[in-house]
């Protein structure tokens, strides 16, 4: 086949399939446009998907009646004059070819009109030359994109269901208007208002009317770092949800570059490693973080619709955004626990309290009505808490000055007994307690081989075992936080969920968060009132008191607001 050169009509199908994944990229390209312009203001409105009908209304500088044809030419930009400028892109949009991408696979409006200038309109029909007159209106752009890949039928028969390119849509716009709360920015959907931001209230009240309330009563902003555990040169801002609110996709994990929309699973995968043991497994936070870089430092030219970026340094970049994620979650307020409302039967049975021993030695016991002592403020991040009583031999009532706290005690002290091996392995001590006979376990063929792999890890956080044989081991000692439990028992445990994988960053991690999940108190154990103030004074002194190893909630509050309402009282 001898070779020809392609038709303009064709090689403009083209780039806009590389340009064009679906409807959601037009409406990137659009509203990137629009904030670059400068707009305040900026709306949307989309029809059937964005199939039909996507419109973008922006009160931005405008686009001159002279350069309006130039718009929907390819390589044709106002935002790069030479090659080298690529290495110092400050703006979102910079290709030059999204518009003249779109204008070949659609019916393309634009009406845009300077600062005290007259307005004028373009036009032009799947690729066809534009045709610009004048018009009137005010200041900024209207662009009307219809009838998307009409001509091209191939390209429109793999598109999702209406509804499906709406939430791909929506969640684009959200992302952006949940980072820029200086911009009012609203979404309409077949004619129905999806959301609106005011453009004015910050952060919260941004992610609030994108997100719901539920995010912004759990959203943690990222404070500003020290002096000394700042990146030089990267900036990280915006807000992660408290454990409380967690999605079981990451969809709402948005990060922003020089406040450009990425996708980066290096970043991603940091950030949660940030939330280890507060999330369960397969649950995830809401995110929106903005990182902000020197442009040379970032090459944003490497993926055809913007979404990805290479930085120079991307171990500086993961470090600044661990740093502050860390630092968000650490000063998280009390009002990030759990929220759980019921109704309380008319007559609950009685549940008689009876002294136990824990594992962990308990105080001096307090008049009961007196509140527990006071933690350091720098390690409190739930409130002094006075304790009631226990229920079901499982869960501690608590009072607070938010309302009810009802604790898990065995999820709490799953957290007290982790967060002490985690320190003694960062401290690499190991406080043991030898056994005055040694202890010969027997485990079966699976079990031995897990115990194998686990040995060193095992031995490292406080155990002394060595091989007995072909199928056992003897114990010699044990840590000395880990008293009044059933060693045998607990060792049997801790193989069996070893044995499905672990749940840790790391192989140590994951018998750490074994070790200290069955050597634990555990729920059916009645506990005195002063072994349940002892471990509600632990709890409340651990670096992140809300979730087990696990990701299990410890403790879930009822307010004194919902209380209220169970009893009619407001």
């Amino acid at each position: 086949m001898p070779i020809h050169l392609l038709t303009e009509q064709t090689i403009g199908k083209i780039a806009a399939g590389e340009v064009i994944e679906r409807p959601a990229s037009i409406v990137k390209e659009l509203l990137e446009n629009s904030l670059d312009s400068g707009a305040s203001q900026i709306s949307i409105g989309i029809a059937e998907g964005g199939l039909r009908e996507i419109r973008v209304v922006d009160n931005g500088c405008g686009i001159s009646t002279d350069d309006l044809p130039l718009a929907v030419l390819r390589h044709a930009t106002s935002k790069l004059r030479d090659f080298e400028d690529l290495s110092r892109v400050a703006t979102l949009g910079f290709r030059g070819e999204a518009l003249a991408s779109i204008a070949a696979v659609s019916r393309l409006q634009i009406r845009s009109a300077e600062d005290g200038r007259q307005a004028s309109s373009l036009m032009t029909e799947f690729g066809s030359p534009p045709e610009v007159r004048t018009a009137s209106g005010s200041t900024g752009t209207v662009v009307a994109v219809s009838d998307l890949f009409e001509n091209v039928p191939a390209r429109r028969k793999f598109l999702r269901q209406p509804s499906t390119e709406s939430t791909a849509i929506q969640r684009t716009v959200a992302a952006y208007a949940a980072s820029r709360p200086d911009v009012a920015l609203q979404l309409e959907i077949d004619g129905r208002p999806s959301f609106a931001t005011d453009g004015g209230r910050g952060l919260r009240a941004a992610a609030t009317a994108v997100y719901g309330q539920e995010v912004g009563h759990a959203l943690l902003e990222l404070p500003e770092l020290d002096e000394s555990a700042r990146v030089p040169g990267i900036a990280a801002s915006g807000w992660v949800t408290g454990p409380a609110v967690t999605r079981s996709h990451r969809q709402q994990m948005h990060v922003f570059v020089n406040g450009r929309l990425i996708q980066h699973r290096t970043l991603n995968f940091v950030i949660e490693e940030c939330f280890h043991t507060l999330l369960m497994v397969g649950r995830h936070p809401v995110v929106m973080i903005r990182i902000e870089i020197d442009p040379e430092l970032v090459d944003v030219n490497v993926h055809p619709t913007k979404a990805e970026v290479r930085f120079q340094d991307e171990r500086a970049v993961c470090r600044a955004v661990q740093r502050a994620v860390h630092a968000a979650l650490a000063g998280a307020p009390t009002d990030e626990l759990p929220r759980v409302s019921f109704t309380i039967p008319a007559a609950p049975p009685t549940q008689s309290v009876q002294p136990a021993l824990m594992a962990a030695p308990a105080r001096n016991p307090e008049p009961a009505e007196e509140a527990m002592t006071n933690p350091p403020a720098t390690s409190r991040s739930v409130p002094m808490l006075r304790v009631l009583g226990q229920i079901s031999a499982s869960f501690i009532i608590a009072e607070g000055p938010e309302g009810l706290y009802l604790i898990d005690q065995h999820a709490a002290h799953e957290r007290v007994m982790y967060e002490r091996i985690r320190s003694q392995i960062s401290s690499r001590t190991s406080d043991q307690q030898p056994l005055l006979d040694p202890m010969v376990i027997e485990l079966d063929p699976h079990e031995t081989a897990v115990l194998e792999r686990s040995l060193d890890e095992l031995n490292q956080i406080g155990f002394e075992l060595e091989p007995f044989g072909e199928q056992a081991f003897t114990l010699r000692a044990i840590p000395a936080i880990m008293t009044g439990v059933d060693i045998r028992e607990r060792i049997h445990l801790i193989l069996r969920e070893l044995a499905e994988g672990g749940v840790g960053e790391s192989w140590l991690d994951s018998v750490a968060i074994s070790a200290a999940c069955h050597t634990s108190i555990r729920a059916g154990q009645v506990l005195s009132i002063a072994e349940m103030r002892e471990l509600v004074n632990q709890l409340e002194q651990t670096e992140h008191p809300r979730a087990c190893g696990h990701g299990r909630p410890t403790m879930l509050l009822m307010s004194q607001g919902d209380l209220e309402k169970q009893f009619s009282r407001r």
